[in-house]
């Protein structure tokens, strides 16, 4: 049917225009409603009324209009424009980006569509790629506010914090009342330890934009990092108030909720979260680190597979199409193999010895610098250097060494069948330092108080200093655990107080984990933050006494059943009663340690 058959069409379609640009979205949808009745496949009609429907908030059927005008005309750049929009706005990003593509190459010369095509490329954590697009379209605009503050976005996900802060400022320099680059330049700060700040970039955002939930959440980020809980939360309610579907709002409640203990209120922010956004990741993994922490295994370690899907987990998946795992005997060759930190590969590792009489030969793929001590402490395992791993190697199934609970930790019972301690120090070695650091009278401590953990690490570390004096007495004798170089931690500790931190020279605790596996093994307690070493200490089976965090940074492991850790129960644990002080849990050490016998 062409229009001559129809000539009322155009003029609908030009009242349907007029409707639209007035705002009247109602009247122009009705309008084209009957464009499309005669004609259904009006390419005018079918992508104006898709753009209502985008701006109406009801995504699906714009892309649904959107995909028919398509079929009508693949040539309009608007067009590829407007899906890719609200393809990216309806968490389709991956499928947005042949059109973004196709936009920009209809018109290279269009800078938003090269904003939108950077912006599909950010949310799929290509932020180098995101990057070049803002740099297109700053090409073609370079007075561009907006593609400024987004490239600084790029930037920083890239830790290239200085470019990123520069970027923002920029974007800054051309709009000043641009609220999302306040907002973009007060994360960046924030990640740079500066978060007054970044509070007052925030709180800029808002005077600009008042009902701006992002600034608000962003605040209740920082403001929890700093220990802040009750106004943290008053921001993330404030962001809910405006928004009720804000998932991630709903999440960073619930991780506030978890820092201050209210275990049960935290999980209801997380059902809500899900409720309102069914695929946002992060909080079905937050999720499963408070099941897993309140002993909730089976559910915990089902969500525990999301940890792939989440952008900060940086650990790497082996490349192979061979079949996972299900953790039962066969006679098919196995694969297991690492994942995370050093001390995350001793946790999972707890579980091999359940395994070890399994009639499969069973390849276990570690960091190099634990073989040495794993291959002592368990026989029935080949151990291989994970950075080779290939196809190569002759397994015929294979499982990342962190889903190893999901088939033996199903319930607190389950850890009955643990083997303890799990691994074994060279005896020789361990004799040899007990001799070089042991003195007659005094109680030998190991101890270790940092952690380079990017995210968390601050949370979880104590000064040398603060850790010792409180603790310090004539019956103690303190031996270095701690990897790197503390050479100047310890030199300035004696030249202050007098106090001793005796190090062995020849060992090196980053590299030599056999080595230090031994200095451990030699010493009477260890006293340590939460690091690699309280993991080695506590697969050693040694008394170990565990500084913790209060909050988040308290890592889920590090839970209690009866009293003990279930992991590792030669470990007694003591919390910070608030966030970032110590002096109540080292007090407590400091008792614990008066009523042991030394003679």
């Amino acid at each position: 049917m062409t229009t001559a058959m129809f000539p009322q069409i155009p003029a609908l379609i030009d009242h349907a225009v007029q409707h639209f640009q007035k705002g009247d979205h109602p009247k122009a949808a009705e309008l084209l409603g009957k464009v499309l009745d005669a004609q259904p496949r009006n390419f005018d009609a079918l992508h104006i009324l898709g753009v209502i429907r985008a701006l109406q908030g009801n995504r699906a059927e714009a892309i649904e209009l959107f995909q028919k005008a398509l079929s009508v005309n693949k040539r309009n750049n608007f067009l590829h424009f407007n899906l890719a929009k609200a393809l990216s706005e309806s968490d389709r990003d991956a499928e947005a980006l042949v059109h973004h593509r196709k936009a920009t190459q209809l018109a290279p010369n269009h800078a938003e569509a090269w904003l939108n095509f950077g912006k599909s490329l950010a949310n799929l954590h290509r932020h180098e790629d995101a990057i070049d697009a803002y740099n297109k379209a700053l090409a073609i605009n370079p007075l561009f506010a907006e593609a400024w503050n987004n490239k600084g976005t790029a930037l920083k996900q890239l830790n290239r914090e200085a470019d990123a802060l520069a970027s923002c400022d920029e974007a800054l320099k051309i709009n000043p009342a641009l609220a999302e680059a306040h907002n973009s330049k007060g994360l960046i700060l924030a990640g740079m330890d500066q978060p007054e700040a970044a509070l007052a970039c925030y709180d800029r955002a808002t005077e600009l934009k008042p009902d701006y939930t992002d600034a608000y959440n962003s605040k209740g980020i920082t403001l929890a990092g700093l220990g802040q809980f009750q106004a943290a939360l008053a921001c993330y309610d404030r962001a809910i108030e405006l928004r009720a579907d804000y998932a991630e709002a709903y999440t960073n409640k619930g991780l506030t909720l978890a820092d201050l203990g209210h275990d049960d209120a935290a999980m209801t922010c997380y059902q809500q979260a899900i409720a309102r956004q069914p695929e946002y990741i992060d909080v079905h993994w937050n999720q499963s680190l408070l099941l897993l922490k309140n002993g909730h295994y089976a559910d915990g370690w089902f969500k525990f597979e999301y940890r792939w899907q989440v952008k900060e987990f940086n650990s790497k998946r082996v490349e192979t199409k061979k079949p996972l795992w299900r953790g039962q005997p066969s006679n098919q060759p196995l694969l297991l193999w690492a994942e995370q930190g050093v001390g995350d590969q001793i946790l999972y590792a707890s579980i091999l010895p359940e395994i070890a009489a399994f009639p499969q030969k069973k390849y276990v793929a570690l960091d190099k610098r634990l073989i040495p001590l794993f291959a002592r402490s368990m026989p029935g395992f080949e151990f291989v250097d994970l950075v080779h791993v290939s196809d190569a190697l002759d397994f015929a199934e294979h499982l990342p060494i962190g889903s190893l609970p999901r088939y033996f930790r199903k319930s607190r019972e389950s850890f009955d069948a643990a083997h303890y301690p799990f691994l074994i120090a060279d005896p020789a070695r361990s004799v040899a330092l007990r001799e070089k650091t042991h003195h007659t009278g005094k109680l030998t401590c190991g101890i270790s108080w940092s952690s380079n953990r990017k995210d968390i690490g601050s949370h979880k570390s104590i000064s040398l200093e603060q850790m010792l004096l409180p603790l310090a007495s004539d019956q103690l004798s303190f031996v270095n655990l701690q990897y790197g170089d503390t050479t100047v931690e310890r030199n300035d500790l004696q030249a202050r107080h007098g106090i001793v931190v005796q190090n062995v020279d020849e060992m090196d605790n980053f590299n030599d984990i056999d080595g230090l596996a031994a200095l451990v093994q030699a010493c009477d307690v260890v006293i340590t933050t939460s690091n690699t070493t309280a993991h080695l200490a506590g697969a050693l089976g040694k008394a170990t006494l565990l500084l913790l965090p209060l909050g988040r940074s308290r890592l889920w492991y590090w839970e209690e059943q009866e009293g003990k850790n279930p992991w590792y129960p030669s470990i007694k644990m003591f919390t910070q009663a608030k966030p970032g002080q110590w002096q109540q849990p080292l007090e407590l050490i400091r008792a614990h340690l008066e009523n042991i016998s030394w003679n």
